[in-house]
C-alpha cells in the first residue's frame, strides 16, 4: 500500500527513515523504528569506535530481522575508514553519508553491495551527489534542526525543485513530524521522509524525559527553535570561520562551520569527545539541539510504534478524503 522507490530499494514497509543522531543514535532507537516498519539508523559517531559499531550492529541483528542502516557523517565520524569496513563486513544493507563529499566511501560501499544515500542541504550538492553515483539523496529543508547552509531553502520549495531536476529518488527532511507533513512530502514527489525530532520525542529515545517533554510542550515560535532553524548565522562569525578554511584540518574546519551555521559558539566542546560525561552530553543536547520546527506537531511522548502507526493511519485517512473529492 505504501510502495515507493525507497521502500522497494530498501525492503521496508513504510517510506519513513530515522535521522542520524551523533550523540545517541544507537540500536536502542534504530531497532524499534525498523520493527515498526521504517528504516532505523545506527549512527557510527555515537558508538565512537569500529568495535563499538560492530557490537551495536550485531545487537540490532539479534533484536530484529528487518532492514536497518548506518549513518557515517564525514565531518564527525571517528575512524571513518575502519567504520566503513565494519559496515561492509557486517553486511549492513544501506548507509547514509552526510555533511561533506563522500564518494570515496560511497563507491567503496556500493562495490560491496551496500545502498548509498547522501544527505545534503542545497540543490547544488544534491546534483553533485547524483553525479557521484548515489542511490538516493536526502534534501534537508530550512525547518530542520541541523545541517545548515546559507543557500538552504524551506522544505516546501526544496523538495519539488529537487524532484524536478534529479533522476534519483529524493527523501524529504526538515520540519516533518506528522501525517500531514508526511503526505505533503509524498505529494511533492519525495519517495520517503526523514524524521529526526519526531523520533527524539519517543519513549525509546535514550535522552532525558525532561528533554522529550520540553519538545512536546514547545511552541515553534520560541527563539531557540525559530532562530536556530530560520535565522542566518552572524556575519562576523561566518566570515571568521570561512577565513580559517585553508589553515585548519578539513574535519575541524567543517565542524566549526556547522556550529556557526547552527548559531552555536564555534569553540563549544565536542559532543563526541571522550572527555564528555553522560550528563555533559545531555546538557549539550538540551542547549544546542533543542529540535526542529517539527515541534509544532508534537504534543506528547509516545512509543516509536505509536508514532509510526498513528502517522500511517492518519495518512490513510487523508488519502481516503482525497479519493472522494
Amino acid at each position: 500500500m505504501w510502495k515507493t522507490k525507497i521502500t522497494e530499494m530498501l525492503g521496508i514497509e513504510y517510506p519513513i527513515i530515522e535521522g542520524g543522531f551523533g550523540s545517541f543514535g544507537t540500536s536502542a532507537l534504530a531497532v524499534p523504528v525498523s520493527e515498526a516498519g521504517g528504516l532505523g539508523m545506527i549512527t557510527a559517531t555515537a558508538l565512537r569506535t569500529p568495535e563499538g559499531l560492530r557490537q551495536d550492529i550485531r545487537r540490532a541483528r539479534s533484536l530484529t530481522n528487518k532492514p536497518f542502516g548506518v549513518n557515517l557523517t564525514v565531518m564527525t565520524c571517528p575512524n571513518i575508514d575502519e567504520m566503513c569496513q565494519v559496515v561492509i563486513e557486517e553486511r549492513v544493507p544501506v548507509v547514509e553519508t552526510a555533511t561533506y563529499r563522500a564518494d570515496k566511501y560511497g563507491k567503496r560501499l556500493q562495490a560491496a553491495g551496500v545502498k548509498w544515500i547522501h544527505k545534503v542541504a542545497t540543490m547544488k550538492h544534491a546534483l553533485a551527489a547524483e553525479q557521484q553515483g548515489v542511490d538516493a539523496v536526502v534534501i534537508v529543508g530550512l525547518e530542520g534542526a541541523g545541517f545548515k547552509s546559507t543557500l538552504q531553502l524551506p522544505t516546501l520549495v526544496a523538495i519539488p525543485w529537487a524532484v524536478k531536476q534529479l533522476k534519483i529518488p529524493v527523501i524529504a527532511a526538515g520540519g516533518i513530524g506528522d501525517a500531514r507533513g508526511f503526505m505533503a512530502a509524498l505529494a511533492m514527489g519525495a519517495e520517503a521522509v526523514y524524521l529526526g525530532t519526531a523520533f527524539m520525542a519517543t519513549k525509546e529515545c535514550p535522552i532525558s524525559e525532561r528533554h522529550k517533554q520540553s519538545m512536546a510542550e514547545a511552541d515553534p515560535t520560541e527563539p531557540k527553535y525559530r532562530e536556530r532553524c530560520l535565522a542566518p548565522p552572524k556575519p562576523e562569525e561566518l566570515q571568521r570561520v570561512m577565513g580559517e578554511r585553508d589553515s585548519a584540518p578539513v574535519d575541524q574546519w567543517l565542524l566549526r562551520l556547522e556550529r556557526v551555521m547552527l548559531k552555536d559558539s564555534p569553540d563549544m566542546p565536542d559532543l563526541t569527545g571522550d572527555e564528555m560525561t553522560e550528563e555533559g552530553v545531555e546538557e549539550e543536547i538540551l542547549r544546542s539541539l533543542p529540535g526542529s520546527l517539527a515541534v509544532a506537531v508534537i504534543d506528547k511522548v509516545v512509543t516509536v510504534r505509536e508514532l509510526i502507526e498513528n502517522m500511517i493511519s492518519e495518512a490513510e485517512e487523508i488519502r481516503r478524503r482525497w479519493s472522494i473529492c
